[in-house]
């Protein structure tokens, strides 16, 4: 089986994904959709990320008060 270019592209990759830097790492995995970005993670691993997000529920706007 003859080495294409797309074969070494995908070598490539993978073997300098790890020199990439944070911001670098995090715009290419941003440009996967989320059940790519999901794969290989437990329920369990999902679940305890989402548990440490702050809970982000914007307040209910305030009544006003009646006026006695």
């Amino acid at each position: 089986m003859p080495y294409t270019m797309a074969g070494f592209r995908r070598q490539f990759v993978k073997e300098h994904f790890s020199e990439l830097t944070p911001e670098d790492r995090k715009d290419v995995i941003k440009s996967l959709p989320p059940e790519e970005r999901l794969q290989g993670l437990i329920e369990a691993q999902i679940r305890e990320y989402l548990n440490r997000l702050p809970a982000e529920r914007p307040a209910a706007p305030r009544k006003p008060r009646r006026k006695t």
